[in-house]
């Protein structure tokens, strides 16, 4: 068996090493994802280490000025198990839970970084989630988000732009994920009513605004009726508080969900958070989930000891989804990470990640009035 540096850590949950998982599914992985934005800058990066395939891949990708960059990174995973890097984009843990550095080094896609995150907020662990069908488990993952505050430099076509405090978030999820690795194909009789997947659209967001962060998750059916529900507010002065309930007024445009969110804490506090557009959106097949590789494979699979692509494509066009060249429009999911300005109560002001995903059978989303 070999051993990593890791391994030197009281730790291990198994009798074997750290790389050895006590599961052989293909799509168990573990890994981050970041987010940094200012008005008109939308930073979105990532690395994810999928044991069981060999693999480590990241991504990293920056929309502006209407057009989205993307870079996606792949090498083999082992030896160098415990070397948070791939191609050009590496991480490095500075303080646990605390304090994180992310690079992106210079590549083809005409963009760099080089940012530290400092967390604002003590971490929301939601609730783990599996997914079960046919008597197989093919979704079963826990996460935990930290909204924060990010510093550094970003380089675009030979520009330097400093990031002085732009507000932040960073998540941590590890787990089963079908959408994650090779295919593996199984079959069926389907059983109407039983383990049916009825989410139709999901909202995740954190935020922070006047004295304090934020962050909910919630999924809906295609009525429009809420499925689940969990969040909570973390103040400047360290008080949280749980939240109970949503409620929401969101019209989708060209540059996607506009309007107002309402959150009713334990305490019976009702909140009104007012979202507007702060710049283009980010789908993420360009960040090579669902299938936005140009093998038409998704992150887990393994290309070999190192594969670095890149793209470049307009962001937000009305009437076509947007999406990497290479992904015919018909597979395209679009935008579904949106920057956004946040007014909160009191007229405070803030900015959020808006994750705003419609799934499969939802009804079309409102225009806006």
């Amino acid at each position: 068996m070999q051993l990593n540096d890791v391994d030197d850590l009281p730790f291990h949950q198994h009798p074997t090493p750290f790389n050895m998982l006590a599961t052989s599914d293909p799509h168990f992985n573990d890994g981050y994802f970041f987010a940094f934005y200012a008005a008109d800058w939308y930073v979105l990066a990532g690395l994810r280490l999928h044991p069981n395939t060999n693999t480590i891949d990241g991504f990293a990708g920056l929309t502006h000025d209407g057009e989205q960059r993307c870079v996606r990174a792949s090498r083999t995973l082992r030896p160098r198990y415990s070397e948070l890097a791939a191609g050009p984009i590496r991480l490095d843990v500075e303080q646990l839970m605390e304090r994180h550095r992310l690079v992106l080094e210079e590549n083809d896609a005409g963009f760099a970084f080089d940012v530290t995150f400092a967390v604002q907020a003590p971490p929301f662990v939601e609730e783990r989630y599996q997914t079960v069908k046919h008597g197989r488990i093919i979704g079963d993952t826990l996460r935990y988000t930290q909204v924060c505050r990010a510093t550094g430099t970003v380089r675009c076509d030979g520009r330097d732009l400093e990031v002085d405090g732009w507000h932040a978030m960073r998540d941590h999820s590890w787990g089963i994920r079908a959408s994650m690795g090779p295919p593996t194909r199984f079959g069926g009789i389907e059983e109407p009513g039983v383990q049916r997947d009825r989410r139709a659209l999901r909202l995740w967001m954190p935020f922070q605004v006047g004295d304090h962060c934020g962050f909910f998750n919630t999924h809906e059916d295609r009525d429009g009726e809420t499925l689940d529900f969990e969040g909570r507010l973390d103040f400047d002065d360290g008080r949280s508080v749980g939240l109970r309930s949503i409620a929401h007024d969101l019209q989708v445009g060209p540059a996607g969900p506009v309007g107002t969110v309402d959150l009713v804490d334990e305490e019976g506090v009702t909140r009104r958070y007012e979202l507007a557009v702060a710049g283009a959106p980010a789908d993420v097949q360009g960040l090579g989930y669902y299938g936005g590789w140009a093998d038409h494979g998704s992150a887990g699979v393994y290309r070999g000891p190192e594969t670095i692509e890149v793209d470049r494509y307009p962001t937000g066009t009305e009437g076509e989804r947007s999406g990497p060249a290479h992904v015919p429009v018909r597979r395209r999911i679009g935008p579904t990470e949106f920057p956004r300005f946040v007014t909160g109560p009191g007229g405070t002001t803030g900015m959020a990640h808006f994750e705003y995903s419609i799934l499969a059978g939802a009804k079309p989303p409102a225009p806006p009035s």
